[in-house]
């Protein structure tokens, strides 16, 4: 759907005369006309009005603020006038927004936002220019500020393109001096009655209606958000609130007879001894609600939905999370419950140096069911940079360089270098030639990059595939652990463990005495090691080193481990082409 509604025509100053603009002023109230400021607001009245003038420093600090807020709107006046060029288009709806797409993909390389944020400067730009002409000359003087031009793009989205040059008209007209609490509350009245003096149809018929997955802030949650008529929306919610409650009651009688307890799949109200909260149960019987779909029938999913979890954060050595689709992470304990209640699992190969996805060969034109999920791996979102759709719900696969069907020799083959996952809006635009990728070479292990021409302008983008971060951080985590492993040690020589010096015990000598040759063999030590020596055992020092204890454990995932005190020995050779431990 094309985010320009309405395409009028450049603005005129001759469409509109004195007299029409005029009686439109006339016809608004006093209070919305005659807008004007008890005295002028200028930069050197600035530190006055903000009671500062006892205060050099926040003075000048005031005036430099005044002077940034200028150039600011100044700025913004000059985006909007060149994102306002990047759409200049005449015809068909069809082919109108094929090239808007072109053109937000455009704009959003050089503004540095996804596609969609990048279709709303679009618009923005496009109504500034042709429906706020006189307003968008006092923001380029710097008269108006930019806060308030840009509260006044985003108020007035509700109204026609005619009201939206009537509001140009009357804004235009007030002082840009007074309070920008009072320009707000003259806004938001002004715009109100704008929208009463349009033809509109019942307002009952053009409520909107809808169902939106919105971003969440906080790491593995989601947000779902309905939209309609007030009575539908309370209808629905009374009804899933008497649910709840039905089953909390349930629950607690349950608990209270000792008989079964409804909606307990988990057994965590019979282990508490609690009833399950309001909220949770909502949640729990929309969750599990079955949809009337009046027998139509929905056709099996394209692709499973993928849940990456790293190996050691699996095997519970690693903090590093997981990922949803690719791009939602997911806390370490939500990753691993989540595998751990999983019936299939899925190796992924990565390349640990790069992290790039290693690719799978092909030779049908179809493409195979493995070779979609490793595209779906390479690119969680359409391959068209700046698109946030997720190749997952609504994607088809594509051949970067054209694969002519009946010929086996015309055109380029069907493998995973040459094939991408697109957006049906860009899929039509790469096939009406608005987009052309090129596919560039890597390496294998290396990710790989396409080179993208957008529009008939020359404009070019090089993008890198998906990387797998996890795998870095694996490798990264395991050679620090051989690091502090053979810290002290030369590369290459055996890790050998450090000479400990005997702990001696000196006892006090006994008075020279002649002793007798012994013909024999000595008589021996005392049996028990720690025996203090008797006058008639042999008196001479003896060296007794401490017996040695300890306990391997691999300092993995430990950064700025100490040394040991001591180093383990190795266990025995051969260790075949794996090295010593720890692997």
């Amino acid at each position: 759907m094309s985010a320009i509604e309405e395409q009028p025509p450049p603005f005129d100053a001759g469409d509109r005369d004195e007299a029409a603009e005029a009686a439109f002023l006339a016809s608004l109230p006093s209070h919305l006309r005659d807008v004007t400021a008890r005295r002028e607001l200028t930069r050197s009245s600035l530190p006055l009005r903000v009671h500062s003038m006892d205060d050099p420093q926040l003075s000048a600090a005031t005036q430099r603020v005044w002077d940034v807020e200028k150039q600011e709107a100044r700025c913004l006046a000059e985006k909007h006038r060149a994102l306002a060029e990047l759409y200049d288009h005449d015809g068909e709806y069809e082919e109108a927004a094929e090239v808007e797409a072109v053109d937000a993909t455009r704009a959003g390389l050089a503004l540095r936002v996804t596609t969609g944020a990048a279709r709303w400067h679009l618009r923005d730009a496009y109504q500034a220019v042709h429906l706020f002409p006189r307003c968008l000359a006092a923001l380029e003087s710097g008269a108006l500020p930019s806060s308030w031009f840009q509260k006044m793009l985003k108020s007035s989205r509700s109204l026609r393109d005619s009201s939206r040059k009537d509001l140009d008209i009357a804004v235009a007209a007030w002082s840009p001096d007074i309070s920008p609490e009072r320009f707000f509350t003259l806004l938001k009245k002004l715009i109100t009655l704008l929208q009463q003096r349009e033809d509109r149809p019942d307002p009952l018929d053009s409520l909107t209606r809808s169902v939106e997955l919105l971003p969440s802030i906080e790491p593995g949650m989601g947000t779902m958000q309905i939209s309609g008529p007030i009575p539908v929306i309370l209808a629905q919610w009374k009804q899933v609130d008497e649910s709840a409650r039905a089953v909390q009651t349930a629950q607690r009688t349950a608990l209270r007879e000792g008989t079964p307890i409804p909606r307990d799949p988990d057994g965590l109200v019979l282990a508490s001894g609690k009833a399950t909260p309001l909220t949770e149960l909502r949640f729990a019987l929309m969750s599990s609600a079955a949809l009337d779909l009046d027998g139509v029938s929905v056709p099996a999913g394209r692709f499973r939905l993928n849940i990456t979890v790293p190996a050691l954060t699996l095997l519970g050595a690693s903090d590093e999370p997981g990922s949803l689709e690719g791009t939602i992470p997911l806390p370490p304990s939500m990753a691993r419950s989540l595998a751990g209640s999983s019936e299939a699992w899925y190796r992924v190969l990565t390349d640990p140096t790069s992290g790039a996805f290693l690719p799978l060969p092909a030779q049908k034109y179809q493409p195979s069911a493995a070779m979609l999920e490793h595209l779906r791996l390479r690119n969680s979102m359409c391959a068209v940079p700046g698109c946030t759709r997720l190749t997952s719900w609504a994607s088809e696969c594509d051949h970067i360089e054209e694969c002519r069907r009946g010929s086996a020799d015309a055109g380029a083959l069907t493998e995973i270098e040459n094939l991408h996952l697109l957006c049906w809006q860009h899929h039509l635009d790469k096939t009406a030639g608005l987009l052309d990728p090129t596919r560039l070479p890597t390496a294998v292990t290396e990710p790989g990059r396409t080179r993208w021409a957008v529009g008939r302008d020359g404009d070019i983008v090089t993008v890198i595939d998906d990387l797998d971060t996890a795998s870095l951080q694996i490798v990264e985590d395991l050679e620090h652990a051989w690091t502090c492993y053979l810290r002290g040690t030369h590369a290459g020589d055996p890790v050998t463990l450090p000479v400990t010096e005997p702990v001696t015990e000196p006892v006090p000598a006994e008075p020279e005495t002649a002793e007798p040759e012994s013909a024999g063999p000595e008589p021996p030590g005392p049996s028990d090691p720690g025996q203090v020596p008797t006058p008639e055992e042999p008196t001479e020092l003896t060296e007794k080193p401490l017996p040695e204890y300890f306990c391997w454990e691999p300092p993995l995932l430990r950064r700025g481990c100490p040394r040991p005190p001591k180093e383990p020995e190795n266990p025995p050779e051969p260790w075949k082409d794996l090295g010593p431990p720890p692997f």
